[in-house]
């Protein structure tokens, strides 16, 4: 079926079936006598729309009575028709019409439904109005741009877009407080596990990671990595000796001007500071271990084998080599 049709099959799912409320308690149908009489075969489809439409038209009290009416009148009359009869009811009950409502001061626009995975993933399902969800198009537009040599789906670049917005978001300042802190995230980590890639690391919250993502975390100043030794002592606790603060992002945005990947338009603030020779494995927080990287091509780096090198003071990416073959 086309996608009109099926929404319209939603919509009177929505109208004739009965709902289970948060309480657990059962919700009546809201037209009770329609669906009785399509359950019977007495109405079609296109009769419960226009007893739908003529029972939101009138005033709350009389709704019962005029779903009632107009599904008697539909059982003789055919949608044409009732939408008529039906207009004649409302003029009746309704002679002023409705007050207009202003769509932005009307509650409940936004809506969100999370559900956490096994993994510590969330999925869910939201909805936006107008006005927000045209902020939020115009934030995820030109992030989620399709980037060089790119086979992520539209869905995935739109999924890594609103990550890259929810970390805007955090770096912004402006994050409410929690406990006393700006939003932030906590790793631990042995020191074996970054060197060795084996093993797990644990968030704040006790989910893990891989060791890979815990690399590219460990590359990103506002993240909080704890690293621990054999005896679980803490060796490095987020200390600015490994970050690239200030005076280094400066000076990677002059060099990089923004993603150092070849094709990528990201500019320097939409990128994290890659060490191209991990901290974990001696490398040094200087200009010529650092480069650009957007979070896209920072993930390459991290989980795939993709590579990055200096040559004569300037950022070289290399493609893994099936991509070389394929080119």
């Amino acid at each position: 079926m086309t996608a009109q049709e099926a929404k319209r099959l939603e919509h009177h799912v929505e109208l004739l079936c009965p709902k289970i409320g948060i309480t657990g308690q059962p919700i009546p149908p809201r037209l009770p006598a329609a669906r009785a009489a399509m359950a019977a075969g007495e109405i079609s489809g296109a009769h419960v729309d226009k007893i739908a439409t003529t029972v939101e038209s009138v005033p709350v009290e009389h709704a019962e009575q005029v779903e009632a009416d107009m599904t008697g009148l539909a059982r003789k009359f055919n949608p044409t028709q009732l939408i008529r009869l039906g207009e004649r009811i409302v003029a009746a009950l309704n002679p002023d019409g409705s007050k207009p409502l202003d769509p932005t001061v009307v509650d409940g626009q936004n809506t969100l439904d999370l559900c956490e995975n096994r993994d510590g993933s969330l999925s869910g399902r939201f909805r936006l109005g107008a006005e927000d969800a045209s902020v939020l198009r115009a934030l995820l537009s030109p992030l989620a741009k399709p980037q060089p040599q790119d086979d992520r789906t539209l869905s995935e670049r739109q999924g890594d877009a609103l990550a890259e917005i929810i970390g805007f978001a955090a770096d912004s300042g402006n994050a409410p407080a929690e406990g006393g802190e700006r939003p932030h995230i906590a790793v631990t980590v042995s020191l074996d596990t970054l060197q060795t890639r084996i093993g797990q690391a644990m968030l704040d919250d006790a989910r893990t990671l891989t060791p890979e993502q815990a690399r590219r975390v460990a590359c990103e100043g506002k993240i909080i990595p704890v690293v621990l030794g054999g005896q679980s002592q803490p060796l490095d606790i987020g200390e600015t000796r490994r970050l690239a603060d200030k005076r280094l992002r400066r000076a990677l945005a002059i060099r990089d001007g923004g993603c150092a990947a070849p094709g990528c338009a990201r500019t320097p603030h939409q990128c994290h500071a890659h060490h191209i020779k991990h901290w974990a494995d001696g490398g040094p927080t200087t200009l010529d271990n650092l480069v650009l990287v957007c979070p896209y091509h920072h993930r390459l780096i991290h989980h795939t084998e993709w590579s990055v090198h200096m040559d004569n003071g300037l950022p070289v990416f290399t493609p893994p080599p099936w991509l070389q073959r394929a080119g």
